[in-house]
């Protein structure tokens, strides 16, 4: 059944004050007027005998506005942070581009197909131009994060309007897994930013440290400098993550994302710890699926791309915002739902999209942390050792002025691009010695840093 939709006429400012005139004139009226509701209460100005009842507008009211999507009933998610309430301030805009980094999406979903950016879409596991989902994971994030909302079928998603860049970096693997690696995700942050993404969405993750992939860092210092937001899933064991071992919600300038039930409680599967900058619905969460169809998937996935969607709908209300002033708008106006002030459970809290449209940031940078510090301190042997990696792969970076090919003559291994955007390459090593050369490269005053290219997985 199509909802009805309440619209906010205002007046030019000029005709405003012309018609609020005659109110000057009249006694008040007893009793006063029932107004609309609590929250949306005119102002009151009382001069004498005289009441001005000031339009809502300027009581910071806007339109709830609910979408005609048969299953936006479904979406608990999106009442629970006020998304109806979010939309009556801002839709968003085809003009930000969200790049969910994942298993590509369903590019001929009903819901998906008007809103992806298919002439710029890449697959870098295979290296072509059509990242076609395989594992469906990435479909249904993508949903979560702007399926094509008001549109009569299937889901609402929550940046409406937003586009999406589907980038995938992760694909079934012979054991049945969703997975990728860093590299992937390296050259896929590289691209996004280059192609004009906003937004990254980033629903995987691996079991290291940041510090140990200074490949990725640099990735994401290239995003951060250029205006990108980035989020990730904060994971779901369900536990404790030892020393914030979990890329790449654990980097700088990366928002990680808890889940939370539809209670409102922080999700058993959820991760806590130090890497965990807000939280989101996560469980059961209904959005597109491959083949066409519509289903619930749960878990820090989920939660992540409604940050994304929020994020989106950020960027096209405050155009102008850094990336750390909507990281406040989104921290510092969340619902504390933990202990007081920001915990390693929730992070800063609940999202609320109406509150963060509405208020925007709070300062030039969040007051709330996006997170505290790492304690890392494991060596990349050591990570490389407890984390699993590419077989016969590593990633390095080379001192200004280094040439590769003197690297690949010096090693007698050959090297190939990964980004040349970030001077980062990938060096291809006999399986078995990986260890053996990551020693002997951490010492070579040529390279800046080297590491092994550590396996991603989807975090459903």
């Amino acid at each position: 059944m199509r909802r009805s939709f309440l619209r906010l006429f205002v007046l030019p400012p000029t005709l405003a004050l012309i018609a609020l005139v005659p109110l000057l004139l009249l006694p008040a009226l007893q009793p006063t007027p029932t107004l609309p509701s609590a929250s949306a209460a005119p102002l009151l100005a009382t001069t004498g005998t005289h009441t001005i009842y000031l339009p809502l507008v300027l009581n910071n009211f806007s339109p709830t506005v609910y979408p005609n999507d048969p299953y936006f009933g479904s979406q608990w998610g999106l009442s629970m942070i006020n998304a109806p309430h979010a939309w009556g301030l801002s839709r968003g805009s085809p003009s930000v581009l969200i790049a969910v980094v994942d298993s590509g999406i369903d590019l001929d979903h009903p819901d998906l197909a008007s809103k992806v950016r298919a002439d710029i879409d890449y697959d870098f596991v295979r290296g072509d131009e059509v990242a076609d989902d395989e594992c469906g994971h990435g479909t249904h994030v993508a949903g979560i994060a702007a399926a094509a909302t008001d549109n009569g079928i299937g889901t609402a998603g929550l940046g409406w309007e937003a586009t999406i860049l589907p980038l995938k970096v992760m694909t079934l693997t012979n054991s049945g897994v969703c997975g990728g690696t860093t590299a992937d995700v390296v050259s896929a942050i590289s691209y996004a930013t280059d192609n004009g993404a906003d937004v990254i969405n980033m629903s995987l993750g691996a079991g290291v440290a940041c510090s140990e992939v200074p490949g990725a860092q640099d990735a994401i210092n290239y995003a951060y400098a250029r205006g990108v937001v980035l989020v990730a899933a904060a994971g779901n064991h369900g536990g404790d993550v030892p020393n914030a071992e979990l890329f790449p919600a654990n980097c700088d300038h990366v928002l990680g994302v808890a889940a939370v039930n539809s209670d409102g409680s922080i999700a058993s599967y959820s991760n806590y710890g130090n890497h965990v900058s807000v939280a989101a619905p996560g469980t059961n969460i209904y959005s597109t699926l491959m083949g066409g169809g519509y289903g619930y998937m749960s878990g820090t996935s989920m939660a992540t791309p409604h940050v994304a969607g929020l994020a989106a709908l950020l960027r096209a209300h405050y155009p102008s915002y850094t990336p750390d002033q909507i990281a406040s708008a989104i921290l510092d106006n969340a619902e504390d739902i933990g202990a007081a002030g920001r915990d390693d459970y929730a992070g800063c809290g609940l999202i609320d999209a109406y509150r963060a449209l509405l208020n925007g940031a709070q300062g030039a940078t969040p007051l709330c942390p996006e997170q505290t510090s790492s304690t890392s301190t494991a060596s990349a042997e050591t990570s490389a050792a407890a984390a699993l990696f590419v077989p016969g792969e590593l990633l390095l970076s080379l001192r200004p002025g280094v040439e590769a090919t003197q690297v690949a003559l010096r090693y007698r291994l050959p090297l190939e691009p990964v980004s040349r955007a970030l001077g980062i390459w990938r060096m291809r090593v006999p399986v078995g010695e990986e260890l053996t050369i990551l020693s002997r490269l951490q010492v070579d005053p040529a390279v800046r840093y080297a590491h092994p290219n550590y396996i991603v997985t989807a975090l459903p």
